[in-house]
């Protein structure tokens, strides 16, 4: 099977407001942004099986999520793929996220896309929409992040002429 060149995965939760600020960062993206050659971007959600046909359809996969490590709020980070695995615990093995995806795809045998994770280190998950301002700060700073990594791999990123502000992405998700 052919599989496709690249793909942006991003994770979270809207309910709990910075968990959600990767998926925002993915609409934004798809919003304001086009790529060549195209990319693929995929809006995981808080995640499940249908993740695994993701990791199967590409052959590499830039995940975009809020990690809980301890840091400043809005720190970014870019892993590659032995370096994030390497966060999992007991509980992550068998759950059907992104690690949990990987190791069922490793252990039957099947080849690994390459995976990397541009992650945001979130300040407040409380249940409520939105970004708090921990984050809303450096939001064009991930965003930039997410390109440089693109660009990095020979892809063009040209911002659209109309552009969509954060505010109405974010917005999007509630209507």
């Amino acid at each position: 099977m052919n599989k496709k060149q690249i793909a942006i995965l991003s994770n979270g939760n809207i309910l709990h407001k910075d968990e959600g600020i990767a998926l925002y960062a993915g609409k934004y993206l798809e919003s304001n942004y086009s790529f060549h050659p195209s990319v693929d971007i995929i809006h995981g959600g808080v995640e499940g099986m249908s993740l695994l046909n993701i990791f199967m359809e590409y052959e590499e996969i830039i995940v975009l999520d809020a990690i809980g490590i301890e840091e400043a709020a809005g720190s970014m980070y870019q892993f590659p793929m032995s370096t994030f695995r390497s966060f999992s615990t007991d509980e992550d093995v068998d759950e059907m996220g992104v690690l949990g995806c990987l190791n069922l795809i490793e252990r039957k045998g099947n080849t690994l896309p390459k995976v990397s994770l541009l992650a945001i280190i979130p300040d407040t998950i409380e249940s409520k929409i939105g970004l708090s301002d921990s984050l809303l700060k450096p939001f064009d700073a991930y965003i930039l992040m997410i390109i440089k990594s693109l660009e990095d791999k020979g892809f063009t990123c040209e911002a659209k002429t109309e552009k969509q502000t954060l505010e109405s992405v974010i917005a999007s998700f509630t209507s």
